[in-house]
């Protein structure tokens, strides 16, 4: 709205020149309103006299006056007219080229295939949790909502090489595919994989038998979200102090109760260290609840149960608490 408003009062600022040009051309040289008017326009848009031209002292005084100031407006309301009509598109393209030239620079994010409603769910949470990353986006009208929002947002076909090179997928931690079609995700899977076979990838199918095939590609994750779907809802009236429970661990809002897990690096200061020695709760006020090493998950930890290189640790607590974890050097 602001180039608009900007171009009407450039507009309003013309006629008020070519108004007080006809008047002063009335007034000073004696014309008739017509070859007044017809005076200001030839003076203000600077093309010349050829019939009409001002014989007094004054007019010329005035005339001078008149191209000074109709030039400068002029050329303002033409400037204002074309920014409101390219503004769109000259902010969309400079946009579109900021950010690939931060995508470019990017290193260690992750990709997110699709920013529609489950994109964007994955969106929100990765921008609470800090994590970098681009979203690859083929519809026109959502991709530009996510660049409204500052967003890193590369508007095209997710299974296509040039858009993922051009996302980083060879510089990338990971990759969230979100994309409605089994058969899109399988085959960006593919492509993905050839890139960077190192890529943590987590994608969406629509059935079991897709599912295997993903997992057979080395995908690290995969989720049937309309099983998924079914169980929650079942487990509302089942089971609803769970589903209560998990919503409280899985929190929206900062100072809620969250889920943290950290993987124990080769070399890491808590390695070969039982839980009662590392005081995570004195410390931090967090409770590890659980251990996972190869595959398997340790749910009933103990005081005397011990932390290992290539565990990854399960953590309870508040949000703020859980910034803090980074301190206990896992890595």
């Amino acid at each position: 709205m602001e180039p608009i408003r900007h171009a009407l009062i450039a507009i309003c600022l013309l006629f008020l020149v070519i108004v007080v040009g006809t008047v002063g051309f009335v007034y000073l040289e004696g014309l008739s309103l017509f070859d007044a008017f017809y005076m200001t326009i030839v003076t203000i848009t600077t093309v010349g006299y050829g019939d009409i031209i001002p014989h007094t002292f004054y007019g010329r005084i005035f005339t001078a006056g008149l191209i000074i100031s109709g030039v400068g407006i002029t050329l303002y309301v033409l400037i204002e007219i074309m920014e409101s009509v390219l503004e769109g598109r000259l902010s969309k393209a400079f946009g579109i080229a900021r950010v690939k030239r931060g995508v470019a620079k990017m290193k260690n994010h992750v990709i997110i295939c699709g920013g529609g409603r489950t994109g964007g769910v994955i969106i929100d949470e990765f921008k609470r949790e800090g994590v970098d990353f681009v979203v690859i986006e083929q519809d026109p009208g959502i991709a530009r909502e996510l660049r409204g929002k500052n967003l890193s947002v590369l508007e095209g076909d997710a299974t296509k090489d040039e858009i993922l090179v051009e996302a980083g997928v060879e510089r990338a931690s990971g990759l969230v595919s979100t994309l409605p079609s089994d058969s899109d995700n399988l085959f960006l899977c593919i492509t993905a994989k050839e890139y960077n076979k190192n890529l943590t990838i987590v994608t969406r199918a629509g059935s079991k038998e897709t599912a295997k095939r993903l997992y057979s590609l080395g995908v690290n994750k995969v989720i049937l979200l309309e099983e998924l779907g079914g169980m929650r809802l079942a487990r509302s009236l089942t089971k609803p102090a769970i589903v209560d429970f998990m919503d409280s661990v899985c929190p929206t809002k900062t100072g809620e109760a969250s889920l943290e897990s950290l993987k124990v690096e080769h070399g890491a200061k808590i390695a070969n260290k039982r839980v009662k020695e590392l005081r995570i709760k004195e410390k931090i006020g967090a409770t590890i609840v659980a251990i996972i090493r190869d595959e398997k998950v340790i749910a009933s930890v103990g005081p005397e149960d011990e932390i290992r290189e290539g565990d990854t640790v399960v953590v309870i607590g508040m949000r703020e608490s859980l910034d803090k974890l980074e301190e206990l050097e896992f890595s």
